[in-house]
């Protein structure tokens, strides 16, 4: 009788372990990988905050010029190297500071210095066509979504009219939403990368060098230009909006009442929500930057130049919030003075 009352509790227990997945396994998931992150440097890794930075210190040493290394010397860059292979030598960032950094920013600048109104045309127009080539392969029947599969199609529209100014042909879609799942599945942990995939898209875009809106970087060989625009426009920026969407989208989706607050009220409250829809959910948890000198704490604590600082999102979008784990877009009205939250 006992054994069997243990089995059903037993089962009892596991079964509301599994419901509850969805609310504890990502955070414990992100903690998890913010960890390995600081730890694979070996001694050199320091957690901010953490035992040697506080959270109130977090702001003067994100932004102290010593914290500005973005790849020389540390353990986790060889991580991002093999997630953003070929072509990480190039990436904006891993390039350290210089005239090559200064060229590659600049070009950067030029293709996304694009005027409000001209940004939400291209957003609306990519957003409906990818719409309608769902609707059609649905054939008029619902059919269950994974958003960062729905969005993807969207940021690949959307930068290849940027970087080209045409429309995206399906093929090359095809090339960048599959190059850019394989990454962000990689980055995820999930699974393998499959290079052919990558250097599909970097023959692709070798053939375009000549069609695109601005001039590339200047001094670099053609493939280094091909391998510019695959790592920044069509690696990186398809990947993290296309993450950033999905995160939004399963907000508004949570919460009606913020859905009509968004449509009832102008685009500065939406900016709340993409603000505090970013704080509870940055995309990435952690960013590491190295050392290019000693920075000083205090007359007895000083972090020593070629230290990796590995900077946990998550904690720091926690600290001085009342009740953090609250979805609360006023949080971010200037205008607000104890007042009673937003809808949530």
């Amino acid at each position: 009788m006992l054994t069997t009352v243990a089995a059903v509790l037993a089962a009892a227990l596991a079964a509301a372990a599994v419901a509850s997945l969805p609310s504890w396994l990502p955070g414990r998931v992100v903690a998890l990988r913010v960890r390995v992150f600081a730890r694979v440097n070996g001694g050199e890794g320091i957690l901010v905050p953490g035992d040697l930075v506080g959270v109130e210190r977090f702001r003067e040493v994100y932004s102290h010029p010593a914290a500005s290394g973005r790849s020389e010397g540390a353990a986790l860059s060889d991580l991002f190297w093999y997630w953003l292979s070929p072509g990480a030598e190039l990436h904006q960032e891993h390039l350290e500071a210089g005239a090559r950094y200064d060229e590659v920013a600049r070009t950067t600048r030029r293709f996304l210095a694009v005027p409000q109104a001209e940004a939400e045309d291209l957003a609306r127009r990519c957003v409906a066509r990818t719409l309608c080539d769902l609707r059609r392969r649905q054939g008029g029947r619902p059919s269950a979504e994974r958003l960062r599969d729905l969005m993807m199609p969207v940021w690949a529209d959307l930068y290849y009219e940027l970087v080209f100014g045409r429309p995206c042909p399906p093929d090359a879609r095809a090339l960048i939403v599959g190059n850019a799942d394989d990454v962000v599945t990689a980055l995820k942990c999930c699974g393998l990368r499959h290079m052919e995939r990558r250097h599909r898209l970097t023959r692709h875009l070798a053939g375009l060098l000549d069609r695109t809106r601005h001039p590339l970087p200047d001094g670099f060989f053609d493939a280094e230009r091909a391998l510019y625009l695959q790592g920044t426009f069509f690696n990186t920026a398809v990947v993290q909006m296309s993450e950033a969407m999905a995160h939004l989208l399963m907000v508004l989706a949570q919460r009606p009442a913020v859905q009509d607050a968004v449509r009832a009220r102008d685009d500065r409250y939406l900016d709340h929500v993409i603000a505090e829809t970013m704080r509870l959910y940055p995309l990435f948890g952690v960013a590491h930057r190295i050392t290019t000198g000693d920075i000083e704490l205090d007359a007895r604590t000083t972090i020593p130049s070629g230290s990796v600082l590995c900077f946990d999102y998550p904690a720091f979008h926690r600290a001085g919030f009342a009740d953090p784990d609250a979805f609360d877009p006023g949080r971010f009205d200037p205008e607000r003075r104890g007042a009673a939250p937003s809808a949530t």
